[in-house]
């Protein structure tokens, strides 16, 4: 399996403009994803997760946002790498659904309710494959039964409300591999399901990963989810990744003060304070259209000196494979 990077973006940054001014969502964001490989892209509510992932669909523009600069270079099969941030809207819709997809959090917002499951798992099918109404629906059942629908031949004509939440996802699930995608994004696919749907949910991505040999941007905000899904992850915070390395890296030896927050605030990671409560970062993260010289963290960082307040770090390498956007790293490590 070839380690060329399936999707390469450099230096994002989205805008999206108000009557207040403009907000920068994802400032200077940069990362890569390896042929068959997992990035899980973690960070608090607000920190630009999910409108990095809108970025890289395109899909950022609907909402009145702009991709004001970087580039975001994606390598689907062996063709050559597409500049997807200046690509004509026409050409960027053949590429999602084909080449890229996307599952997001809550289905029932993004399945049609007047349509049955079947006919929106066959559109899909019939506008990037070119097949015909029969075959778009036995690919639609097989889809089905693929990601574990019972009785797919019955379901198939199901309406999104006779399903249960799980199945819902599932359905997702199919109609994002229905054409086989170099690179699943899931912006938070198991948030409002129980543990135990969720756990098939995870099952079902590295399954179905391992069989079509796609990439996956994870995106979510629980730790534990992390662990037991990524190879690599990137830790977002007022819109800019501020560490990234190994996943087992992260876990053992982060090297950022608030990775380090993130991971002592995780039930069972770490000591209660003295009236029993979990830690937690004090403070807030910074309001988008006042953010603070220097370091974005520095207000909250108990580690915070003068240096930290005055000139914004960079995300630099430290070790290979490893970058943290932190000038005092190594107090951290001790």
């Amino acid at each position: 399996m070839s380690n060329a990077p399936v999707i390469q973006v450099s230096n994002l940054r989205t805008v999206f403009d108000t009557p207040a001014g403009a907000i920068v969502s994802v400032d200077d964001v940069s990362f890569s994803i390896e042929r068959g490989q997992t990035l899980g892209l973690v960070g608090e509510s607000g920190s630009g997760k999910s409108v990095t992932s809108l970025s890289l669909m395109r899909l950022v523009e609907r909402g009145g946002g702009r991709i004001a600069a970087g580039s975001i270079l994606l390598k689907a099969g062996e063709g050559e790498p597409v500049e997807l941030s200046t690509l004509p809207m026409s050409a960027m819709r053949k590429v999602r659904g084909r080449d890229i997809a996307m599952v997001f959090q809550e289905p029932m917002t993004s399945l049609d309710p007047v349509w049955s499951i079947g006919d929106q798992i066959a559109e899909s099918i019939r506008l990037h494959q070119g097949l015909g109404r029969a075959d778009a629906r036995r690919k639609a059942i097989e889809m089905l039964r693929l990601v574990g629908i019972p009785a797919p031949e019955r379901r198939v004509d199901d309406f999104p409300h006779q399903l249960s939440g799980g199945m819902r996802q599932r359905v997702m699930i199919a109609i994002a591999l229905s054409c086989r995608p170099s690179l699943l994004i899931a912006d938070e696919p198991t948030t409002a399901l129980d543990v135990t749907i969720q756990a098939q949910i995870l099952d079902l991505i590295r399954r179905l990963q391992a069989e079509i040999g796609m990439s996956v941007l994870f995106i979510t905000h629980n730790l534990g989810v992390v662990a037991e899904t990524a190879d690599r992850v990137a830790v977002m915070y007022a819109g800019q990744v501020v560490e990234e390395a190994p996943v087992r890296d992260i876990f053992a030896t982060p090297r950022h003060p608030y990775t380090l927050g993130l991971l002592a605030s995780i039930p069972g990671s770490a000591e209660l304070t003295a009236d029993h409560r979990l830690p937690t970062i004090g403070g807030a993260p910074p309001n988008p259209l006042a953010r603070p010289e220097g370091c974005r963290f520095a207000p909250r960082c108990p580690l915070a000196v003068d240096a930290c307040r005055t000139a914004e770090p960079e995300l630099a390498e430290i070790a290979p494979g490893r970058r943290t956007r932190c000038i005092r790293w190594q107090e951290v490590a001790r």
